[in-house]
């Protein structure tokens, strides 16, 4: 049963895609929505986006083990929203489609062509997560194997991508939000019902399960850290501040989706930790949503949920996917390889893209050992970038030379940390950020100034 009504949610969601990819004419259409969108579609498609497969399995499955807590992961996101909603006017007024080309305005092409690489690595990462996240819902609802549940994840995803666009994408995306929000109100009282209501769970679960900050402020900044840093130079946050119809809208559209993710991001981990209660003994707390979702609540309250588990999962793959094409297309092909290419060029490559990087994100999913490690690596990668970004923006002394090697070392410290095991105890974004804001720094006192063109270009 719950298999007919997800697939119904999906294919409800192709129509709305269907009827709005019509209206799909160019690359600007594809990629940004035609810069047309109203406030509250703006919101809708920040909500979604943010909420993926890191929010429903890796802080969900961090809270199922030790608690609220785990809600500092995303909470990091938020707070960098919050960041973003100063300067999304600034943001609109560039104009642009993707946030490597920000770097290589204020910095230069190199800067531009490593940032491109580090986002394409790093959102192929996310996409490849959510195949597996769905995948999972398929193994809880039907049975289906998980090689093949992540196959047919895939297929979806790349599909609906290449054939939607951001134009639709944006649309559905609002629809989605409001079911994840939906599922969360309707859903957490009869998970409380399921846990024996709250006497019971304070009595079942240790009290720092029950604590905000958990065992250790330190623990909490942890996990808080890298999610503030990924958010902020989250690229297809970024690109939905391009696709509003104007600087006030913009600004409007961030502003309004702090207390909405505030919401979910509270009542997931809540209901998450809930979950260690009701399900006791999960092999992998990562499901604990979907499991609740399936075999915990009543058939039409769990309908609801795993319709907002896809709802997550789709939202977040298929913008991820969208943004790592762009990056292709716009900061290396129409850049290096074909500057002269027509609209309808450019759109066909992008699709085709899109088909590639969804192979590619298939394939990758298959060598990490978890969904939360998966996202860890993602997020301090492309995170790597805010010191290169917020320079661009607010000091002019970086020079062009040091904007390079700062994305540069962002790329080379997340990967050469992770193989040698984290030295010192230290964590991978921390020592992430640490160096590429050095670098930053040290570069830019001893190198050539930036050009008068190069400041003014994100006044």
């Amino acid at each position: 049963m719950y298999l007919v009504f997800i697939m119904i949610y999906l294919f409800a969601l192709l129509a709305v895609g269907a009827y709005l990819a019509r209206r799909v004419k160019d690359a600007d259409s594809f990629l940004v929505a035609d810069r047309a969108l109203a406030w509250y579609v703006s919101t809708g498609t920040i909500v979604a986006t943010f909420m993926g497969a890191g929010s429903l399995i890796g802080a969900a499955g961090l809270a199922y083990k030790v608690g609220i807590s785990a809600m500092w992961m995303d909470i990091g996101g938020i707070l960098a929203i919050v960041a973003l909603a100063f300067i999304a006017g600034r943001i609109r007024k560039f104009q642009g489609l993707t946030t490597p080309e920000i770097l290589g305005v204020r910095f230069n092409e190199q800067t531009r062509f490593i940032a491109a690489l580090i986002i394409i690595a790093a959102e192929t990462a996310i996409v490849g997560y959510q195949i597996r996240a769905g995948a999972f819902v398929l193994h809880f609802v039907a049975g289906v194997d998980m090689g093949m549940g992540m196959l047919i994840t895939a297929a979806f995803i790349i599909g609906y991508t290449m054939f939607a666009g951001m134009l639709s994408v944006a649309y559905t995306d609002l629809i989605q939000g409001i079911t994840i929000i939906i599922a969360l109100l309707i859903g957490l009282p009869f998970v409380i019902k399921a846990a024996g209501g709250m006497p019971n769970v304070i009595a079942t679960l240790p009290p720092e399960n029950l604590s905000l900050f958990g065992s250790s402020f330190k623990d909490a900044m942890k996990v808080l850290f890298p999610t503030l840093c990924l958010v902020f130079v989250m690229q297809p946050i970024w690109q939905r501040i391009f696709a509003c119809k104007d600087e006030r809208t913009c600004r409007i559209a961030v502003a309004a989706s702090v207390p909405a993710l505030i919401f979910m991001v509270a009542t997931l981990a809540f209901t998450a930790t809930l979950g260690a209660v009701v399900l006791p003994g999960l092999e992998d707390g990562g499901t604990v949503i979907i499991a609740l979702g399936a075999q915990a609540l009543p058939p039409v309250v769990g309908v609801i949920m795993l319709c907002a588990a896809v709802a997550i999962i789709v939202s977040t793959g298929d913008s991820m996917l969208l943004s790592a094409a762009s990056n292709i297309i716009n900061d290396i092909y129409v850049r290096y390889i074909n500057p002269k290419a027509d609209d309808r060029k450019i759109l066909f490559y992008t699709r085709l893209v899109v088909l590639v990087l969804g192979i590619l994100a298939f394939v990758q999913i298959q060598y990490f050992p978890s969904i939360l490690a998966m996202v860890i690596y993602a997020y301090t990668m492309e995170g790597g970038l805010a010191p290169a970004l917020v320079a661009a923006f607010y000091w002019k002394k970086a020079t062009p030379a040091a904007g390079f090697v700062c994305v540069l070392s962002a790329g080379v410290t997340t990967v050469v940390w992770e193989i040698l095991g984290k030295p010192f105890g230290i964590d991978t974004s921390f020592m992430t950020i640490l160096v590429s804001t050095a670098l930053l720094i040290l570069v830019s006192f001893v190198t050539p100034a930036p050009t008068q063109k190069q400041l003014s270009s994100l006044e």
